[in-house]
């Protein structure tokens, strides 16, 4: 057995905790820190060694691991994990009253009995997209390093820690309305728009009816999600075609289509011309070519 320090792991001195991306986990041997680390689960599964005992962990499931606790993993497959390390002097020292909050005891409080087990929160899919906004969030806080960036980050992280606790006393809790939950399934589709996506997706993602994703997310776009997800793909072909040499078929590849053939005929409905039409029209014209995607968008 052996113990993982603070120190190795800090990038900023003046944040109280530290993100920890690992995709993927690698299989782990038993070990404890001298920090406190909850790992969340964003995809993928893997076998969670404990001292009472060894279980399953998919997407959506929360560790709180205090310092001291021994745990590790094995049979890893596609495990990804965020781990947010934290400081023990936060939760010890509690300035803005979190052990007032229902489970922070059981979750966060940095006293254990021996051998106490870990705690372990289960997400829906939902609350993981819920609490994944929240972390990007906070990244692009402590990335950019704006003025006030410390007190806003720990601001988003003290939102992420409430989040849990609400979660862990009410397995169906999520902050999001059905406007929200739809506003996440833009930015999904559009942080994803290459890829598959099915309305079965777009359901467990948001938790909403497929009635209640086709109503919302037109009255708040003003086309349904797979009609929305094309024009994203389209705009982002215009811009391959204007600013690159590749042939029309990787483009066609590069921005979500399986079929060259299918994105010409789509791209000339959108755009009444085809695809190497637009380009002897546009390529070095960026202010033509810029008109015309606005008259598209508007």
């Amino acid at each position: 057995m052996y113990q993982l320090h603070i120190q190795n792991y800090w990038s900023d001195r003046d944040l109280p905790f530290h993100f920890e991306f690992r995709n993927p986990q690698a299989p782990f041997p038993m070990h404890s820190h001298d920090f406190h680390e909850i790992a969340i689960v964003y995809s993928g599964k893997g076998i969670h060694l404990t001292q009472q005992g060894n279980y399953e962990i998919q997407a959506g499931d929360v560790l709180s691991i205090k310092p001291g606790q021994l745990h590790g993993f094995k049979k890893i497959e596609n495990l990804v994990l965020m781990n947010v390390l934290v400081r023990p002097s936060f939760f010890n020292e509690d300035p803005l009253g979190l052990s007032q909050v229902i489970g922070f005891s059981s979750l966060f409080a940095p006293e254990i009995k021996p051998n106490a087990p870990i705690a372990h929160v289960r997400m829906n899919q939902l609350q993981l997209f819920e609490v994944r906004a929240i972390i990007e969030s906070s990244q692009q806080e402590i990335m950019a390093q704006q003025s006030g960036y410390v007190p806003q980050s720990i601001s988003l992280f003290m939102q992420l820690i409430v989040f849990i606790l609400r979660v862990n006393s009410n397995r169906d809790f999520s902050s999001s309305s059905a406007k929200n939950s739809a506003s996440m399934l833009i930015k999904h589709i559009e942080k994803n728009f290459r890829k598959t996506i099915t309305m079965s997706d777009l359901v467990e993602i948001s938790g909403l009816s497929e009635s209640s994703i086709l109503r919302t997310f037109k009255r708040i776009t003003g086309y349904p999600p797979f009609v929305y997800q094309n024009r994203i793909r389209m705009f982002a072909a215009i811009n391959e075609l204007i600013s690159t040499d590749k042939d029309i078929t990787q483009i066609a590849l590069d921005t979500g289509f399986s079929d060259s053939n299918y994105f010409s005929r789509s791209f000339k409905k959108f755009m009444k011309m085809t695809p190497t039409e637009y380009r002897e029209n546009f390529a070095g014209n960026e202010e033509g070519a810029e008109e015309t995607i606005n008259e598209k968008k508007k």
